[in-house]
């Protein structure tokens, strides 16, 4: 396992000397002292230690502060403050800098690599945390559907880049909103109420909503923690519109075209049918010698009338498909009785 990488910052030569020797004993690596702001922040770039160990008072114009605040926006380097002042005004400047601790002068080496410890944990814990934040979003954005994952108190947790369009936000203002202050039905589809039985029922919720001239099929799931209680509520919303225009327009063409081609099939048949029973009539009259090169004729066009009534009932059966699932078109034509003789000379 690689030793940790620790830069100290210290204006007193022998102060810096004494931290490095202890911590190197300790078993840190720590390969430079420096002694004022600009160098600090040149070797965290150049070394990219594991930790800064940054004294506030440093030479030059830059104090451990400044450095700090560079050091931390730069490379993500955690910071220990070391000082001599514990005034309420350093304190609270230095806290303004987000450091992971704050030593006062003088301390003993057991409280440091107490402090070291915890701050390196507490660092690696915010890497996971940013880590695992990044790898939700970035499977958030790979579905197309609007998208957004909240906690229990309906907060929003993250969303995707579909559903802040939506909603008229940025990704990053919509973190941390109640969902409840932003108009959902108007944009998404979704409603509060049932985001409420979601929380109460621990159930799934499946719907479709109609917002405006567009349509939504909205999912939501629980996500349960540690003893079955609900710490997430996962919600998609599925733009439907172009299926329900579809659909729409299936019903008011689709039946009636149906409907049409069924007529046809019916005087096609009526019209083929009828002359097939003239023709057996006279023949039945007429030289035998001719009668069985007609019959195979006659079979050949009663076969296509066998097709034709196939054509009907298939047709039938899809339009009472759709007037079942629809409730549209009825009464345009009688239902068709599908069992209706088929092919056949009399």
């Amino acid at each position: 396992m690689a030793k940790v990488t620790i830069l100290v910052v210290e204006d007193e030569f022998i102060t810096g000397a004494d931290i490095q020797n202890n911590l190197r004993e300790t078993g840190y690596d720590v390969p430079f002292v420096v002694d004022n702001g600009k160098d600090a922040i040149t070797k965290a770039g150049e070394l990219h230690p594991d930790l800064v160990l940054m004294d506030i008072t440093l030479k030059g114009e830059m104090t451990g502060i400044d450095a700090a605040a560079q050091i931390r926006d730069r490379y993500g380097i955690p910071v220990i403050f070391l000082s001599a002042h514990s005034d309420d005004t350093t304190v609270t400047r230095a806290l303004e800098s987000e450091p992971f601790g704050y030593i006062i002068k003088p301390f003993e080496a057991r409280d440091l690599k107490i402090r070291i410890g915890i701050a390196l944990y507490k660092h690696a814990m915010d890497n996971a945390l940013k880590e695992r934040e990044s790898t939700i979003n970035a499977l958030l954005n790979t579905i197309p559907d609007a998208l957004v994952l909240l906690d229990h108190e309906k907060k929003i947790v993250a969303v995707n880049e579909t559903m802040a369009q939506q909603l008229q936000k940025s990704r990053e203002a919509l973190k941390g909103l109640d969902i409840a202050d932003l108009p959902l039905t108007k944009n998404t589809g979704l409603a509060l109420q049932q985001i409420d039985n979601l929380s109460v029922q621990g159930r799934p919720v499946y719907g479709e909503e109609k917002c405006g001239d567009r349509w939504y099929e909205v999912s939501m799931f629980p996500m349960q923690g540690a003893g079955g209680r609900i710490t997430r509520i996962a919600i998609q919303s599925h733009d439907i519109t172009d299926r329900k225009n579809f659909e729409e327009q299936l019903k008011n063409e689709g039946v009636a075209q149906i409907e049409q081609n069924m007529e046809q099939f019916q005087i096609l048949n009526d019209q083929i049918r009828n002359p097939l029973q003239a023709i057996l009539g006279y023949l039945y009259l007429g030289d035998p010698v001719y009668l069985p090169k007609i019959l195979k004729q006659v079979q050949e066009i009663d076969d296509l009338v066998a097709r034709l009534d196939k054509g009907w009932v298939e047709s039938g059966k899809v339009r009472s498909f759709l007037l079942r699932h629809y409730q549209h078109g009825a009464g345009i034509v009688p239902e068709p009785d599908l069992n209706r003789t088929k092919g056949g000379a009399d």
